[in-house]
C-alpha cells in the first residue's frame, strides 16, 4: 500500500472510531443523553478562521507532540502490564501491533509540520479535530478515551497561555478553554460571614477559615470553571428544544473515569460533560441550579455553591 493511501486509510479509521453509535432506540420513559460536551479544544479551533499561520502551526505542533507522547506512554506501560492468561496476552499483542503503525504515522506528521507550506486546523462535521498538513489529513484520536478531557484541557490552556484566547466577547466558549486559570475572582472578608472567594458573575465558595488559602482558592476556581462549562452545555441542550428543570439538576453517581453525567429533568435525561471538580466536592446543587438558570436567562445572580458549613 502506498504511503499516501495508508495515510488516508488511517484517517478514515480514526474518524469512524470516534463516531457515536447510531440507530439506538430509546424506550418510552427511559432517560436519554441529550447533549455531549464537545472537545475543550473546539472553542480554540473555532477561532482559527482569522488566526495567523503561526498560531495554527503552534497549535498543530502542541497537539501532535501530545499525541505522540500519549501513544508512546501507553506502549511503554503496556510492556510492563501483567496478563493473567493467554487470551489477554494475545489481545495486548494485537493492540500493540495496531498502535505501532499509528505512532509511526504521527511521527511522520510531526516531522512534516516543520517543512510544510500550509497547515490548517478545523472541526469536521462530526466535531472531530482535523489537522491538514499540506493537504494531508490527520484526525485526532487519543489512545485512552478516559484521559481525553484532561489532555485536551491542558492543551487548550497551554495554547491560550501563548495566544489570545480571551478575544471573543460572545458566549465565552473560547475563554472556557482556559479552564480554572481563566476564572477571575477575589476574596470577600466580612465579620458577619465566613471568608469567601467570589467571581464577578456571582459564584461564591465559603470556607470556615483562611488556612491553606491558595488551595481553597484553587478549589473554587475549579468549581467555577466547571459551572461555566456546564452552563454552555445546558444552553446547547436547551437550544435543541430539550427540557431542563433547573431544580432537578444533579450529578449522577460516578460510573468510572471520564466525562460526568448531569441529570436535567425528572425523567432522568442527562447531559455529559467533563466537570471533575463538581464531582469531587460537595456542591450545593440547589444554589448551582438557580445560578445556572439565571445565567441562561441573562439575569445576574449571586449563589453560594460551596457553603462553609459543608465538610470538605
Amino acid at each position: 500500500m502506498r504511503p499516501a493511501s495508508r495515510a488516508w486509510l488511517l484517517a478514515l479509521v480514526l474518524a469512524l472510531a470516534a463516531l457515536p453509535p447510531t440507530g439506538a432506540m430509546v424506550a418510552e420513559g427511559e432517560s436519554r443523553r441529550l447533549y455531549v460536551q464537545p472537545s475543550p479544544l473546539a472553542g480554540v479551533v473555532a477561532g482559527f478562521a482569522e488566526a495567523p499561520a503561526a498560531a495554527r502551526f503552534d497549535f498543530a505542533r502542541l497537539l501532535i507532540d501530545a499525541l505522540v507522547t500519549a501513544y508512546e506512554s501507553e506502549l511503554d506501560s503496556s510492556v510492563f502490564e501483567g496478563r493473567r492468561d493467554a487470551a489477554d496476552r494475545r489481545k495486548l499483542a494485537r493492540w500493540q501491533q495496531a498502535t505501532l503503525p499509528l505512532l509511526a504515522e504521527l511521527r511522520v506528521a510531526q516531522a512534516a509540520l516543520y517543512v510544510a507550506s500550509h497547515v490548517e486546523v478545523r472541526m469536521d462535521r462530526h466535531n472531530q479535530i482535523l489537522v491538514l498538513i499540506d493537504g494531508r489529513p490527520l484526525w485526532v484520536a487519543w489512545p485512552r478515551i478516559t484521559a481525553q478531557p484532561r489532555l485536551e484541557q491542558e492543551l487548550a490552556a497551554e495554547f491560550c497561555r501563548r495566544h489570545d484566547c480571551a478575544r471573543d466577547g460572545g458566549d465565552g466558549s473560547t475563554r472556557a478553554a482556559l479552564g480554572p486559570a481563566g476564572v477571575q475572582g477575589h476574596w470577600q472578608l466580612s465579620q458577619r460571614h465566613p471568608p469567601a472567594w467570589e467571581t464577578a458573575d456571582g459564584l461564591r465558595c465559603e470556607f470556615a477559615d483562611l488556612a491553606e488559602r491558595g488551595a481553597k482558592e484553587a478549589t473554587c476556581r475549579a468549581i467555577v470553571a466547571d459551572l461555566h462549562a456546564l452552563a454552555l452545555v445546558l444552553r446547547e441542550a436547551s437550544r435543541g428544544g430539550e427540557r431542563v428543570q433547573w431544580e432537578r439538576l444533579s450529578l449522577q453517581a460516578d460510573t468510572g473515569a471520564g466525562p460526568q453525567r448531569v441529570t436535567v429533568n425528572e425523567r432522568g435525561d442527562y447531559v455529559q460533560a467533563s466537570v471533575p471538580a463538581l464531582a469531587a466536592h460537595p456542591v450545593d446543587w440547589t444554589a448551582a441550579g438557580r445560578w445556572l438558570q439565571a445565567r441562561a436567562q441573562g439575569r445576574p445572580m449571586t449563589a453560594t455553591v460551596l457553603p462553609a458549613t459543608r465538610r470538605r
